[in-house]
C-alpha cells in the first residue's frame, strides 16, 4: 500500500520505534550544508489545472523535469525535506474549487502546489531578511510538494531544533492555526481561575495541537473535547481531561449549562454555535474556524458571550518563532500518523478524506523511504 504506515506511540508504545526523520534529526544547529551548484530541474507533484477526485486523482502527476525556480526580491528558495497534507490542499484539487469566487485568495491548484513544510534555505533573493542560506526552516511555501519551493522570507522561521524535518514540516498550517485561535480568545489566561475550555474536534490536524496548546498556555485549564475509537486514548494522552465519544453523545448535549468558558470550534459544522451557547458561561467566548466547513457564529448568541469568526491562519515569522519554542520546550509534541513519499501524494489525499486520521499526514519530498515505516514517535 502506498505510504508509510505510522502508528502513534501515544496509543501503541510497545511497537514504537524512533523515526530519525527524512535526512535530519532534531539537533541544536540551525544551519546545514547547502548543495552547490543548484540543479536546474527537480521532481515535483503537479496539478494539471483541471479538477479530479479520489481515488484516481487523474489531474495529479509526478514530474522529474520541473524547472527549479529562482527567488526574486524578498523571496527564498528552500530545498524541501518534508511537507504536510491540509484540507485546503485537497479542496483546491477537487471539483468544489471551481465554485470559489474570483475574489477568493484561493483558486484551483495548477502546477506545483502544497502550502507548508520544512527544509534548508538554498538561495535568497535581494531584500530577504530573517533567514540566510543554510538555515533549517519551517513555514509556508508556494508549492511544497516538490524538491525545491519558493517562499516569502517573512513567512518562514528556523524550525524547532528538537524536531526533525518530517515533524517540523507537519506543523505550520495546523499548529499555527490552533495557536493563533487561542490567542484570539485571550490566551494565555494566566489570571483566569477555574478555566474550562472546549476543543470541538480533538484528534485531527488542528485538534491535536489545540489540546496541547491549551495546556501549554494554561496548565491549570480543564480541557474538554470530542473523539471516537482509538482517538479517545490519543486525546487523553495529549492533555484532554474530559473526552466525549461523539458516536455515543453529541458534545454539547453532554455539557451542562454554564459549564465552560471558551469554545474553540475547530471543525466549524453549521449549527454548532447555537448548540454550544447554553454551555458557555457569561463572559465566555465562542470562536469558530470558519474555513470550508460552513461554520459560523450564532445569530442568537447568549448575552455576554463574545463570538469570534476566525477565518484561519495568518502566516508570519514571529508567530512561527513562538510556536517553535513550544515544541523545543517539550510542552507540545508533533503528531504524525503516516508518512507518504512525494509520488504518493494522491494516496495521502485519499487518506485525508477518510475517517479517523490522528494528527497529521506528512509528505517526504526527497529520497523515497521505501517499505512501510512501523511507527513514528511523537
Amino acid at each position: 500500500m502506498p505510504g508509510k504506515i505510522a502508528m502513534l506511540v501515544l496509543a501503541l508504545p510497545a511497537v514504537a520505534v524512533i523515526l530519525q526523520g527524512c535526512g535530519d534529526g532534531g539537533d541544536d544547529t540551525p544551519h546545514a550544508p547547502v548543495p552547490a551548484p543548484l540543479p536546474t530541474t527537480m521532481t515535483a507533484m503537479l496539478a494539471s489545472g483541471e479538477q479530479c477526485s479520489a481515488p484516481d486523482w487523474t489531474c495529479l502527476s509526478l514530474s522529474k523535469t520541473v524547472p527549479v525556480p529562482t527567488p526574486g526580491k524578498g523571496m527564498a528558495l528552500v530545498k524541501m525535506y518534508a511537507a504536510s497534507v491540509n484540507p485546503l490542499n485537497v479542496d483546491l484539487i477537487e471539483p468544489v474549487c471551481k465554485y470559489l469566487p474570483p475574489s477568493s485568495p484561493y483558486q484551483c491548484s495548477n502546477g506545483t502546489f502544497g502550502n507548508d513544510g520544512a527544509g534548508v534555505v538554498a538561495a535568497v533573493g535581494d531584500g530577504c531578511t530573517g533567514v540566510i542560506e543554510g538555515d533549517k526552516v519551517f513555514g509556508f511555501f508556494l508549492g511544497s510538494y516538490a524538491q525545491y519551493s519558493l517562499t516569502a522570507c517573512g513567512i518562514i522561521a528556523l524550525k524547532p531544533e528538537k524536531l526533525n524535518f518530517t515533524e517540523a514540516g507537519s506543523l505550520p498550517v495546523a499548529a499555527l492555526t490552533s495557536m493563533q485561535g487561542w490567542l484570539q480568545t485571550g490566551a494565555p489566561w494566566a489570571d483566569q481561575k477555574n478555566l474550562t475550555v472546549v476543543v470541538t474536534g480533538g484528534q485531527g490536524g488542528t485538534g491535536v495541537f489545540a489540546l496541547q496548546l491549551a495546556k501549554a498556555f494554561a496548565p491549570h485549564a480543564r480541557v474538554i473535547t470530542a473523539a471516537s475509537g482509538g482517538g479517545i486514548a490519543v486525546v487523553k494522552r495529549l492533555g484532554a481531561d474530559v473526552v466525549i465519544d461523539y458516536h455515543v453523545q453529541e458534545l454539547f448535549e453532554a455539557l451542562p449549562t454554564d459549564s465552560v468558558d471558551i469554545v474553540f470550534d475547530n471543525i466549524g459544522i453549521p449549527g454548532t454555535a447555537d448548540k454550544a451557547m447554553h454551555a458557555i458561561r457569561a463572559g465566555g467566548t465562542y470562536a469558530v474556524l470558519t474555513g470550508g466547513g460552513g461554520g459560523k457564529i450564532s445569530d442568537n448568541p447568549k448575552a455576554d458571550v463574545k463570538q469570534i469568526a476566525y477565518p484561519g491562519v495568518n502566516p508570519n515569522a514571529a508567530d512561527l518563532e513562538q510556536l517553535a519554542k513550544f515544541f523545543d520546550s517539550g510542552a507540545v509534541l508533533p503528531v504524525v500518523e503516516t508518512i507518504y513519499d512525494l509520488g504518493d501524494v494522491p494516496a495521502a489525499f485519499t487518506r485525508s478524506l477518510g475517517h479517523g486520521v490522528y494528527g497529521k499526514l506528512a509528505i517526504n519530498t526527497q529520497i523515497p523511504l521505501g517499505p512501510a515505516m512501523s511507527a513514528v514517535v511523537v
